[in-house]
């Protein structure tokens, strides 16, 4: 028998976070002007269909839009922000057409899965105009297959959001020694911002609060992002996997003293980092807060005991401190 295929079209996360501009995102002491990371979105869909068997996917065979389409809804209407398929890629022109992706590539030889990636800025630019993203408002992907199992025409779709987080802040112990290492993790799905892909963001997003110092970023530059007070391996908050919004590096605390003060033993300390995306919220920085978490330098006093409490002369005595 010659059969036909229903094809299908599925984005790689159901849930995007709110893209944002350089800028928007703010160290632990809430300045605007290190942090420097941008903030478009990676989203992907995936094409597939049994009929089809090259190495690219295309809907057509010239360099018109192709016919997959890529829509964006809010309270206000629909309108499609991107379009793929075409031979060719092109930019968007506002009020004229959408940004086209292109053909889809296979992700593996012979398996009739084709995949293309969109960048997704705060602001888009559609044949009607422009769109804002905002949480709340819905991605659809369509795909039309020219022959599904029943030989006919069908559309095949997929729907992913967007949305806001609020994130958190932890180590990994409630009491440090001077010197010692310190886990730090901030868990913040807004930060994920490709699936694909491990992001990483510098050491001033995190701010030391305590009686030595009330204020000092565990970087104080973002160009080499480095501190003279704290180090860090790795040197930034890295992601502990491509897809997890979690976000870790382990700092080595310091010997004596933070911005030149001294630290004095069983000082508390706090780390704050700030959430511009929260829950809630339609826009990044619609509101901010200060993520805490606390611990405090050992005040441990010390102790020498003997294993035994009576000795003959040959034994040996063991000394533990």
């Amino acid at each position: 028998t010659v059969v036909s295929n229903s094809g299908a079209v599925a984005f790689d996360r159901s849930v995007y976070p709110v893209p944002f501009t350089s800028g928007d995102l703010r160290t632990g002491s809430a300045n605007e002007t290190l942090q420097t990371e941008g903030g478009a979105v990676t989203a992907w869909i995936t094409v597939s269909d049994a009929d089809e068997t090259n190495d690219t996917l295309t809907t057509g065979s010239t360099t018109a839009a192709g016919s997959v389409l890529i829509k964006h809804t809010n309270g206000t209407g629909t309108s499609t922000i991107f379009t793929a398929g075409s031979t060719n890629s092109f930019d968007a022109v506002a009020g004229g057409y959408a940004a086209e992706l292109g053909p889809l590539s296979e992700v593996v030889i012979g398996s009739s899965d084709f995949e293309v990636s969109m960048s997704i800025t705060e602001t888009l630019s559609t044949s009607a105009g422009s769109v804002t993203i905002q949480a709340g408002d819905v991605l659809q992907a369509v795909y039309v297959d020219t022959a599904d199992d029943a030989g006919t025409t069908s559309t095949f779709y997929d729907s992913s959001t967007f949305d806001l987080r609020t994130g958190t802040l932890s180590v990994d112990k409630d009491v440090y020694v001077l010197g010692s290492d310190m886990v730090i993790t901030v868990t913040d799905p807004d930060l994920n911002l490709d699936s694909t892909t491990c992001e990483s963001y510098a050491m001033s997003l995190i701010e030391w609060d305590s009686a030595a110092s009330s204020s000092t970023l565990l970087a104080t530059s973002t160009a080499s992002n480095t501190s003279s007070d704290f180090t860090s391996n790795p040197s930034s908050l890295e992601e502990t996997g491509c897809d997890t919004g979690v976000f870790q590096t382990v700092t080595t605390l310091p010997v004596a003293t933070v911005g030149g003060t001294a630290i004095e033993f069983g000082e508390d300390v706090t780390l704050t980092y700030v959430d511009v995306g929260l829950s809630g919220e339609t826009d990044v920085e619609g509101d901010t807060l200060d993520v805490e978490t606390t611990f405090s330098i050992s005040n441990f006093g010390a102790l020498i005991e003997l294993d035994k409490a009576l000795y003959n002369w040959t034994d040996t005595v063991y000394i533990t401190i």
